[in-house]
């Protein structure tokens, strides 16, 4: 990097073409995708990850000079924790984060292991010389029970060299919605769905184009039809992360009615390709969004609301345009890569 910055980084099932010189990556999983649908898998697959990621950290821990160890996103059930931390005695500075919450319920099978993952999470907090919050909600949340003195928010990032307005945008007869995410109940896909029996009903040329995978893609296929959506509704499937700019740039607002999201990736990515953003009152996209300047902030279930936000983008073109750029400009100024990459620098240089 051009700070000088040496990484060891261990991760879950790794597939990279060339990484950076500066960073060697190691693998501690062997399984691409964790299998929900089957509990014995699932952890067995968590448990090789846990224990394979403790026991590499372990051994670079005591045969390479180590200067700071960072623990990065959860391994379970938002609760994520460090054995390396728990278990080990070191002297560097250990950093947790960045943290998020999760503020809908789990699954059963989570909740079941709540107290021993929650016990785990602590202990690893408490062994923190630093922690990193991904939003201002998340730090209020932390600081009940840590030092808010060494509580930092860094957001996630975006490569706004890849995410980018498109060079000439290419005529359209129809005005495009566009979601991307996983297809699960926490999404609120059904409710975008549902906005768009009333935007047609108003005579607008509109479709929607969903992207992804998951539980509710049939249930949600079964509703379109039955709101006689079905040519107004596409569902895209699966779109590779480096195909996925061509939707955003391709399409004119994006709605993302999480009821409960701790970040939202996907709005910065929409952003940064200079589009308005409808999306949920709560969570970390209201930290992202500024309502009415780069998009509209909407309570998800209020369906109608969201069609009235639809249809006024789609009438007046220009505040599109205005909302887009602002959001584009905010993107870079705040959580382009250079910027993101720039906190942590400081952060790490504070600790040495």
């Amino acid at each position: 990097t051009k700070q000088g910055l040496n990484f060891s980084a261990i991760g879950g099932y790794v597939s990279i073409k060339r990484a950076p010189k500066n960073i060697k990556i190691f693998s501690a999983c062997s399984i691409k995708v964790l299998p929900y649908d089957n509990l014995i898998k699932k952890y067995s697959a968590h448990l090789q990850f846990i224990t394979r990621r403790y026991l590499k950290a372990s051994k670079i821990l005591k045969t390479q000079k180590i200067d700071i160890v960072h623990h990065m996103f959860p391994a379970v059930y938002g609760q994520t924790f460090s054995l390396l931390a728990i278990k080990e005695k070191f002297s560097q500075p250990f950093i947790f984060g960045p943290a998020s919450a999760h503020f809908t319920s789990r699954p059963l099978d989570e909740k079941m292991l709540g107290k021993l993952t929650s016990m785990l999470h602590l202990k690893t907090i408490s062994k923190c010389s630093h922690l990193i919050a991904i939003t201002e909600q998340v730090k209020r949340l932390y600081s009940k029970f840590f030092d808010e003195d060494k509580i930092s928010v860094i957001p996630l990032g975006v490569d706004t060299e890849l995410f980018r307005p498109a060079n000439k945008n290419r005529a359209k007869e129809e005005f495009e919605i566009l979601f991307a995410g996983s297809l699960y109940p926490l999404k609120g896909v059904k409710y975008l769905i549902k906005s768009m029996k009333y935007v047609v009903s108003e005579g607008e040329k509109v479709k929607l184009r969903i992207i992804g995978e998951g539980p509710e893609k049939e249930r949600l296929r079964l509703l379109a039809d039955e709101l006689r959506l079905k040519n107004k509704v596409i569902f895209e499937g699966f779109v590779p992360h480096d195909k996925i700019v061509k939707y955003y740039q391709n399409c004119d607002v994006f709605c993302f009615l999480t009821l409960g999201e701790p970040f939202g990736i996907a709005i910065l990515e929409a952003m940064a390709c200079q589009k308005p953003v409808i999306t949920s009152n709560r969570g970390g996209p209201a930290e992202i969004v500024k309502d009415a300047e780069t998009g509209f902030l909407v309570n998800p279930k209020d369906v109608r609301l969201v069609a009235e936000r639809i249809i006024q983008l789609i009438k007046d073109e220009k505040l599109r345009k205005k909302m887009g750029k602002k959001a584009r400009r905010t993107v870079v100024e705040k959580y382009s890569l250079e910027k993101i990459s720039e906190k942590y620098y400081r952060l790490y240089c504070s600790l040495i």
